[in-house]
């Protein structure tokens, strides 16, 4: 869904958006229905402010168990965008101003709705997937998930390589 600064009013555009096309199934897995709502107010003439909710129910592998849950996901997010009109987006270098750092520039006066929710989702996904913080994982030597079971397997000491700075004298 593309979306013109000009169709925009000063009162702004809101959209609920229940249309999953946008959703990279392809790389994230849903167990749930997704609902995003968008909000564009105009900034100016080249300027948009964007501020959008996403909520879903998205399902991992534990990166210690391997074992799959699923985890709520319901955030939100905020856009400065800007029609740069082609002088800002040039390959000259230039120092960035901090008000820049926070911006978006955009080769066209036009809001790719559908594109910066797709990106806000993998910005909200975290980049270890636990099913909680206690997991302990699988035992390294027989595989036995130690959420679940205590295995009888010895836990061997491996002399570190370090050890010889135990001898040193400060």
């Amino acid at each position: 869904m593309k979306v013109r600064f000009g169709e925009i009013p000063d009162e702004g555009l809101r959209f609920e958006i229940k249309d999953e096309s946008w959703f990279p199934d392809h790389e994230l897995q849903r167990s749930g229905p997704v609902l995003a709502i968008v909000v564009l107010k105009r900034n100016g003439v080249d300027r948009v402010l964007l501020e959008g909710k996403i909520k879903t129910t998205l399902a991992f592998d534990c990166d210690r168990c391997l074992e799959n849950y699923s985890m709520e996901l319901d955030s939100s997010f905020k856009l400065d965008l800007e029609y740069a009109a082609g002088h800002r987006l040039d390959s000259a270098e230039h120092e960035v101003s901090p008000a820049e750092m926070d911006m978006i520039y955009l080769e066209e006066p036009m809001v790719d709705v559908f594109e910066i929710l797709s990106q806000q989702i993998f910005l909200m996904v975290p980049g270890k997937h636990l099913c909680s913080e206690s997991c302990k994982g699988l035992c390294p030597r027989c595989g036995a998930n130690l959420n679940e079971e205590a295995c009888d397997c010895k836990q061997e000491l491996k002399s570190s390589p370090f050890a010889i700075l135990k001898k040193v004298q400060p």
